[in-house]
C-alpha cells in the first residue's frame, strides 16, 4: 500500500507523506495544549489527521474485509478511548483504566491479525500510529498534572519528531527500519505510563523517568542508526 503522497511537495523538491503533516498537525495541537493548560486541541488534531489519514488509504483499511476486519476495528476502537481523555483527565483512576484498556487492546488487535489472517501494511501502520498517539496524550496528561514534570513531553511526542526531522533531512519519505529491541522499550515506556496513574507521585514520577528513559534510548539509536545510513 503506497501512502498518500502530495505532489506539489514533489516539484518543490521534496516527497512528503501524509504522516508528515500527521506530525504537524498534532505537535501544533501538543503545544497549543501546553500553553493553555488544557486538554482540548491535540485529541482534535488527532480525530482530524486520523480521519484523513483513514479517507486517503481506505483501500488499504478494506484490503482483507470490506469493513476493515477485525484487527483495524480494534485500533480504530483504541483510538476512540484516547479521545475520551478531556473527560476524564480529573480521575486518576480513570486514566489509569483507560490506559491500561489500550495497552491490552494493543496486543490484542497484532493477535487477531496474525489469527485471522488479516496482516496488513495499513493495519501496521494505522497500528503504529496509534501507539504514538497514547504516548504523546497520556505524556501530555501527566504534564498538565505535575508542570515539573513536563520534561516527560519530549519522549511523548519523540515519534512526530523523529518523523519530521528524518523527512526535512533526507529531503523525502524515509523508510524506517524497525530494531529487535524496540517493541521491548516500546512496551516498558507503554506500562510506566499507564502505571503512573496508578501509584502515588512519589513512586510514579521515578517509573515514568525510567519509562522516558526506554525510549529517549531507542529513539538516540533510530537518529544515530538515520544519519549513519545518510551519510554512507
Amino acid at each position: 500500500m503506497n501512502v498518500y503522497v502530495f505532489d506539489f511537495m514533489k516539484r518543490k523538491g521534496f516527497t512528503v507523506d501524509w504522516l508528515f503533516y500527521h506530525s504537524v498537525f498534532i505537535l501544533i495541537g501538543l503545544f497549543i495544549d501546553v500553553v493553555n493548560g488544557i486538554v482540548c486541541f491535540s485529541p482534535i488534531a488527532g480525530a482530524l489527521v486520523f480521519s484523513i489519514f483513514l479517507t486517503k488509504n481506505w483501500s488499504g483499511f478494506t484490503e482483507k474485509k470490506y469493513w476493515g476486519g477485525v484487527p483495524n476495528v480494534v485500533t480504530l476502537f483504541r483510538l476512540i478511548l484516547l479521545f475520551t481523555a478531556p473527560f476524564i483527565m480529573d480521575d486518576r483512576l480513570n486514566i489509569a483504566v483507560l490506559g491500561t484498556a489500550f495497552v491490552m487492546l494493543d496486543g490484542l488487535d497484532g493477535f487477531l491479525a496474525r489469527r485471522l489472517d488479516q496482516i496488513t501494511h495499513f493495519g501496521g501502520m494505522l497500528d503504529m500510529e496509534a501507539d504514538a498517539f497514547f504516548c504523546l496524550m497520556f505524556s501530555l496528561l501527566i504534564g498538565l498534572e505535575h508542570p515539573e514534570m513536563r520534561w516527560v513531553l519530549a519522549a511523548g511526542g519523540m515519534r512526530y519528531f523523529y518523523k519530521i526531522i528524518t523527512t526535512v533531512w533526507n529531503r523525502k519519505v524515509f523508510a524506517e527500519e524497525k530494531q529487535k529491541y524496540a517493541r521491548f522499550f516500546a512496551g516498558c515506556y507503554f506500562v510506566s505510563l499507564v502505571l503512573f496513574f496508578y501509584v502515588d507521585f512519589s513512586f510514579g514520577k521515578y517509573i515514568a523517568a525510567i519509562g522516558n528513559g526506554f525510549v529517549l534510548f531507542s529513539f538516540l539509536i533510530s537518529f544515530l542508526h538515520f544519519f549513519k545510513k545518510g551519510s554512507a
